[in-house]
């Protein structure tokens, strides 16, 4: 079977593209994707779809201002749109503390996008908009490997998607000799990308080393194999998909953003299932889905077996409680104890849903005294053992105060002061220990002396800034609800 003729009943088979649908394809000028943009061709008129590339110049090799000029010319003369972006890759990577690889592909993906709204600008109808990449199926089986070597469920097993999203993946069922036999036998040129064979990357090295001794000592197309294998997956996770989803609606029930389990029931399930079920339900409570694993599983299921009630916390505020026969999971903040978490007014606060409203009062102690005599203070010593533990009321130490104390979202440089030795930490290194979702980071209230963090609202208070038998004025600061 010809490549092209096996691309398009792939394409078929897995309703990859429909009539009126417009394709984006990146285009890197590279066998993979050259390969896709000819086939595509091929296909336009037949399936009925429109056609356009876009190629992004990462600004690493020296040979990619070529490649750029390359593939122009090669759309310039099959009469094909191509949008070309120039990114400064390295730059990105160091700004945002990523690997070259993954700030690559976020750069490369948001550009995509940027492709596809301005495409929809010009529409004078209603269509599907998709972004075709050219991943064959040698990518395949060193994702599957990949994901295997570092330990995965079924859902690394199962690879690289033909789909997710607006994603598709033609290339899926050739293999990196089909392609490049393709090419040679219509005579078509195509870039060679030298990062691809540099062994700095994981992946390279599985393409390079493992991938090659597999085929010659042990199995001839090992990686159609791993291929096949991963499509078996794929369609045992739909399998399970569906008896989880009709599992969940007997053993659970939804209210707003909270669900609760039936203990009883959810024991009665097999164990795998019990799993299932338990990531299916956290799937619908949280979109930070992939903070969560398998040790967060292992930790609900433990709560659930142990006598007496218990509490959780995992990544994404997302809070388990066990209350009798009941397994509880919520946002922070959702529901009540009949169903679920109860709510916390002043949730809103920590996430920067809403401006805090605050109270603070100095309380003098210099003179033995305290100003506010309801606090019947007479000596410091006095009050060490009643310093508020509330969430939302803290006592400060006003004398350490060395500017005007202020409400506000994070800058850059903020910090706080973690123990008694006064070691410190960036506050962004705070947030990400406590998977704060970045989308949030932004948003949150601090209080702050300067750049020095002095409590985060529901959170952590900089150890600077306690009472200690050496305070002399008290700032008292309590966030409150608006009436």
């Amino acid at each position: 079977m010809s490549a092209s003729k096996k691309i398009r009943d792939f394409i078929q088979k897995e309703g990859l593209i429909e009539e009126g649908d417009r394709i984006l394809l990146g285009l890197s000028g590279g066998a993979d994707s050259v390969c896709l943009f000819y086939v595509l061709l091929g296909l336009r008129e037949e399936l009925g779809f429109e056609l356009r590339a876009v190629h992004v110049h990462h600004g690493i090799r020296g040979e990619a201002d070529e490649d750029a000029a390359y593939v122009e010319r090669l759309c310039e003369e099959e009469g094909v749109f191509c949008y070309v972006f120039r990114e400064d890759v390295p730059g990105f990577a160091k700004e945002q503390g990523l690997s070259e690889e993954e700030a690559g592909r976020i750069l490369r993906y948001r550009d995509f996008q940027e492709c596809l709204e301005n495409w929809e600008t010009e529409a004078e109808y209603t269509c599907r908009y998709k972004i075709a990449t050219a991943h064959h199926e040698n990518d395949q089986a060193e994702t599957v490997l990949f994901q295997l070597f570092r330990g995965c469920g079924l859902s690394g097993l199962r690879g690289i998607l033909p789909e997710r999203g607006n994603i598709i993946r033609p290339l899926l069922c050739l293999s990196r000799e089909e392609i490049e036999g393709y090419l040679r036998e219509k005579g078509i040129f195509w870039c060679e990308d030298k990062t691809n064979a540099s062994e700095e990357y994981s992946r390279n090295k599985i393409r390079h080393r493992i991938l090659p001794y597999v085929e010659a000592e042990l199995s001839k197309g090992a990686a159609a194999h791993i291929g096949k294998t991963a499509q078996i997956v794929r369609e045992a996770e739909r399998y399970i998909r569906r008896q989880t989803e009709a599992v969940y609606r007997r053993v659970a029930a939804e209210q707003d953003e909270s669900l609760v389990f039936d203990i009883t029931l959810l024991l009665k399930e097999d164990i795998f299932l019990q799993k299932q079920l338990i990531l299916y339900g956290l799937e619908r409570v949280s979109a930070a889905r992939k903070d969560i694993g398998a040790v967060h599983v292992e930790d609900i299921l433990r709560l659930v077996r142990k006598q007496g009630n218990g509490e959780l916390d995992l990544p994404g505020r997302v809070q388990v409680r066990k209350v009798y026969q009941r397994l509880l999971i919520a946002r922070e903040g959702r529901g009540d104890e009949r169903g679920s978490m109860p709510e916390c007014p002043l949730e809103g606060f920590l996430y920067g849903e809403r401006e805090p409203l605050f109270e603070s009062e100095l309380i003098d102690l210099s003179d033995g005294k305290a100003v506010r005599m309801r606090f019947g203070i007479r000596d410091i010593s006095e009050i060490m053992g009643c310093i508020p533990e509330k969430t939302y009321t803290k006592w400060f130490d006003y004398d350490k105060i060395e500017t005007v104390f202020s409400f506000r979202h994070r800058e850059g440089g903020d910090y706080l002061t973690i123990d008694n030795g006064m070691k410190r930490k960036s506050f962004r290194r705070y947030l990400i220990e406590k998977k704060v979702p970045v989308s949030c980071r932004d948003r949150i209230w601090l209080l702050t002396d300067g750049p020095h963090v002095m409590w985060v609202p529901g959170g952590r208070m900089s150890s600077y800034y306690r009472i200690t038998e050496q305070t002399k004025t008290i700032l008292q600061i309590r966030i409150c609800t608006e009436e």
